[in-house]
């Protein structure tokens, strides 16, 4: 009897210790946050994903696997840890997050084996923010990740340095949880710190779970990105127009249609000597070509190392976005005297020799279509045997030069075809030349000589056959006239 009940207490007591590890040991539990109540969504400016959970061996040392959004099957993450004494994850256990971690839904697997993952327990969370952290105006930010509970819809909004919401939309969460959504930035925008804000329901491995998360990125002015699209000629008079067309884009290749006011960002450079500078035009609103032109000075250096330069950063679209990033140049290009346009007006295209006269009227004027007021303006008057010079003066009531010749009987040995040659110098050596020309005759002179010689041989004529008739006449004529003269004076 009494070996019977030691017996059953013995069998009884075996089982309760059988029992025993069987009431103690748990279903271990994980959670990619510190508290079940946390959201398990990260972002890049976080150090880690913590991990919390209970229901672990206390003498086990347990392995954390890792799959990331791009890859099929986990990977040992090289981490691994200790339950404390109550079968809790120690506090601070986490995944290191990298500045270029790939944004998306991971799976967390604790595996008891650093070679095989075992997944005695699994977890998921959300990596999630902008594909890069600074940002000029005019680019896209990209925001995406994941973490959500796959098909639900969420709110991202987006607030500028100075808390106004700048943007607002909803998006959805794909089959893997992940979202995505683009913004554009405007060429206008605020700079400094932007916040993105990300809230809803359901998170990937809790469809009921509130979450809040917000996300960071930068932006900065533009730099503008500048392309030479029509080169200068390769040569220029002096007072000529040389002209160059640019194209200027943002970082997103839209066209920059704006100026700043009074801005003169186009050089001419000779060498490095800038010699001029200004303004440029909108030409193309479509494609943002800007064109530029700058008058070559009267008395630039001749030379052919002049170059339109648009120094870095010195074009302003008026918002603060400046461009480009470097200097950009164009092709050298060579600058040469002025020719002068000369217009002449002659009087006729005959001249009588001698007493006759040849006048000339010379308009003269630069490329540009400035007269010349300052300069010497001569003309060489070339016949078959000598060579004399006109100077022209400045008339300014006419704006032009003029000047004149009178011939003598000199120019008796000069008679045939003259010709006119115009010389134009200005103090800073362009010139020109024209040449016209005249007919030099003595035509006039002739027939003056003809009715001289004619007269006198008329008269001895006259003279030879009624000369002493004429003369008696004309004696007894005088005679009578004195006579009467005579009677008069008396008293």
């Amino acid at each position: 009897m009494k070996m019977g009940r030691t017996a059953a207490i013995v069998l009884a007591l075996f089982v309760l210790a059988s029992a025993l590890p069987l009431a103690v040991q748990a279903v271990p539990t994980l959670q990619a946050s510190s508290d079940p109540r946390i959201p398990p969504l990260y972002t890049l400016r976080d150090k880690q994903v913590t991990l919390s959970g209970s229901g672990y061996s206390t003498n086990q040392v347990y392995y954390v696997w890792v799959r990331s959004p791009m890859e099929n099957t986990t990977q040992h993450a090289e981490v691994f840890f200790t339950p404390l004494a109550s079968g809790q994850i120690p506090p601070g256990m986490g995944l290191p997050i990298s500045t270029n971690a790939t944004l998306g839904t991971y799976l967390v697997s604790i595996s008891t084996s650093s070679a095989v993952d075992n997944s005695q327990v699994k977890a998921h969370f959300g990596l999630w923010g902008t594909l890069k952290p600074l940002y000029q105006r005019t680019e896209s930010v990209a925001i995406m990740g994941g973490g959500l509970f796959p098909g639900v819809s969420s709110k991202l909004s987006i607030r500028n340095p100075s808390g106004e919401y700048v943007k607002t939309a909803s998006i959805a969460s794909g089959v893997k949880g992940d979202f995505n959504y683009t913004w554009r930035i405007p060429e206008d925008a605020l700079t400094e710190a932007y916040k993105v804000i990300v809230d809803g329901t359901g998170t990937f491995d809790d469809s009921q779970q509130d979450y809040v998360s917000e996300s960071k990125f930068s932006v900065t002015q533009a730099a503008l990105i500048v392309k030479v699209v029509q080169q200068p000629s390769p040569s220029y008079q002096r007072t000529e127009k040389a002209k160059i067309a640019l194209t200027l884009s943002y970082p997103d290749g839209s066209p920059v249609v704006k100026s700043g006011q009074d801005a003169r960002p186009l050089l001419l450079r000779q060498n490095q000597s800038a010699v001029a500078s200004s303004s440029m035009s909108l030409t193309d609103s479509a494609n943002g070509v800007w064109a530029g032109e700058i008058k070559i000075p009267v008395n630039a250096t001749t030379s052919s190392r002049y170059r339109f330069a648009l120094l870095a950063m010195s074009f302003d679209d008026g918002f603060g976005n400046k461009g480009g990033a470097a200097d950009t140049f164009s092709d050298y290009f060579q600058v040469r005297n002025a020719s002068m346009v000369i217009t002449s007006e002659v009087n006729g295209t005959q001249i009588q020799v001698p007493f006759g006269q040849v006048s000339i009227i010379s308009r003269v004027a630069y490329p540009d279509g400035t007269s010349l007021m300052n300069g010497t303006v001569s003309v060489f008057v070339s016949t078959g045997s000598s060579i004399f010079e006109i100077k022209l003066v400045y008339d300014a009531g006419i704006n032009a030069w003029r000047g004149a010749y009178a011939s003598g009987l000199g120019d008796l040995w000069r008679v045939g075809t003259w010709k006119l040659r115009v010389d134009v110098v200005d103090p800073y050596g362009n010139s020109g030349t024209a040449v016209y020309e005249v007919a030099a005759q003595p035509y006039l002179f002739l027939v003056i000589i003809a009715a001289i010689i004619a007269v006198a041989l008329f008269g001895r004529w006259t003279i030879s056959r009624y000369g002493r008739k004429v003369y008696f006449r004309i004696r007894k004529l005088i005679q009578k006239l004195r006579a009467l003269s005579t009677e008069r004076i008396r008293p």
